[in-house]
């Protein structure tokens, strides 16, 4: 894009030193996006150096030509005047070359952080480390995002109008790539967020462990493990290759796609199905799909054991809880969306009389995070230690952590269900979970 006159004129100030706090923002910026602005910084210093060159020959010759070791008052004020004018080219050339080295290929902005909740951490391309990541911050190629919680997330954006969104449990590394116009990121681990409105020019690749993912002007959503690929595409395209065997296919808007390196065979795009408004836990239960230890003894019912898990807090100790989770979205083939009216169910007991809390997480529906909502329910309400106790808990009697997300989880989606208790271990099993719609009827 060529630069404008006001373009120009506030490059030759930012040389000059004579930015404003905002005109820095704005030349900030300008590099960021205008591959013009970058290389007339470059013309720039060069042009400095050649002129640095010929002042130092002249000077040379001049102090030669100089005879009997006498100099007029009129030459020395003409080389003061040829000193301080190389001093400012060098001294431009110097800073030109400083802020250009800056926005080169070893340094490119890739995202600017736009919103950021719960505990996340950056590791920068340089080794540095911070838990602390601030509005507006600039991410570059080799930089590193974790989300550390089931209730931490990050917007960040790519290009104007274009944005990604961490989901929680996540790792997002910035990718330098080789191709003209192509913006790389390697989803690790978790879940990534992705609408982009690049246009025919641009294009968005995300890598993950077993698969590429190709667009430029759709919304996606990605979940990814070690082992496995899942892509929802909701808006515009996306192409996929697996990397296993190199098998591509192309999605389109309200379709997905889910490879594993466990299974074999064609890739198979689907239409996405249709949400549901009720779910119901099912043994035997997929330790991949729970936290807890699963048991299962031939005389009892199987069950899921709470297991310590240390909480992370920012600025503060983690806090040890005890607590079995089920990934609710992984055992069901169907989105499962709550709606007004309907009732959690859940079946459990506890070795030692104690306040045990329930809840449940949520995303938006085609979205990210929609917030957690809990609620602590009593000993009275527990039955006797040891005694298998059910709750049939409408959700309205669910508090919402984070109201400022979501007051009411009407419309969101279904993710984990847990219960946990706080520092004491009490023996707590959960022998089922279910969402009952409000007619009432379960799977």
């Amino acid at each position: 894009m060529e630069l404008t006159e006001p373009q120009l004129s506030l490059i030759h100030r930012y040389l000059d030193g004579q930015c404003t706090e905002p005109e820095l923002d704005a030349i900030n910026a300008l590099l960021i996006e205008n591959q013009e602005a970058r290389d007339f910084l470059l013309v720039v210093s060069e042009q400095a150096i050649v002129a640095g060159d010929n002042f130092s020959v002249s000077q040379i010759a001049g102090d030669r030509l100089v005879t009997s070791g006498v100099k007029t008052e009129a030459r020395s004020r003409t080389w003061l005047g040829f000193s301080m004018v190389a001093c400012t080219i060098l001294f431009a050339s110097a800073t030109a070359w400083n802020v250009y080295a800056s926005f080169r290929p070893g340094r490119i902005s890739v995202g600017a952080i736009r919103h950021v909740h719960g505990l996340l951490d950056f590791r920068g391309y340089r080794g540095q480390q911070a838990s602390r990541i601030e509005s507006s911050q600039q991410v570059y190629a080799g930089d590193v995002l974790e989300s550390k919680s089931c209730d931490s997330w990050l917007e960040m954006d790519i290009a104007e109008n274009s944005r990604m969104t961490l989901a929680s449990y996540s790792s997002l590394r910035m990718l330098q790539s080789e191709q003209a116009g192509v913006q790389e990121y390697e989803l690790r681990r978790g879940g990534l967020w992705v609408d982009s409105r690049l246009g025919k020019d641009r294009s968005v690749r995300i890598l993950t462990p077993t698969a590429t993912i190709d667009t430029a002007d759709s919304t996606l959503n990605i979940r990814v493990t070690e082992t496995e690929t899942s892509l929802w595409v909701h808006r515009g395209d996306a192409t996929v290759q697996q990397i296993l065997d190199g098998q591509t296919a192309k999605l389109q808007a309200g379709h997905e796609l889910s490879m594993s390196l466990e299974r074999s065979g064609r890739l198979e795009v689907r239409p996405q199905p249709l949400p549901v408004h009720d779910w119901k836990l099912g043994w035997p239960l997929d330790h991949q799909y729970a936290y807890g230890r699963i048991l299962s003894e031939s005389d009892e019912r199987p069950r899921l054991k709470a297991m310590p898990m240390l909480w992370p807090i920012p600025n503060r100790d983690p806090l040890l809880l005890y607590v079995s989770a089920i990934g609710a979205w992984r055992c069901s083939p169907n989105p499962i969306v709550v709606l007004a009216g309907s009732v959690l169910r859940f079946q459990g007991r506890n070795q030692i009389s104690h306040k045990v809390r329930l809840g449940f997480s949520t995303q938006k529906l085609h979205g990210v995070f929609g917030g957690k909502f809990e609620i602590d329910i009593d000993p009275e309400h527990l039955g006797k230690p040891g005694e298998l106790w059910q709750l049939d808990l409408p959700i309205d009697r669910f508090h919402a952590l984070y109201p400022q997300l979501n007051a009411k989880p009407v419309g969101l989606q279904l993710i984990d269900v847990y219960a946990l208790t706080i520092q004491d271990d009490v023996g707590l099993e959960i022998f089922g979970v279910e969402l009952i719609d409000p007619a009432g009827s379960t799977h």
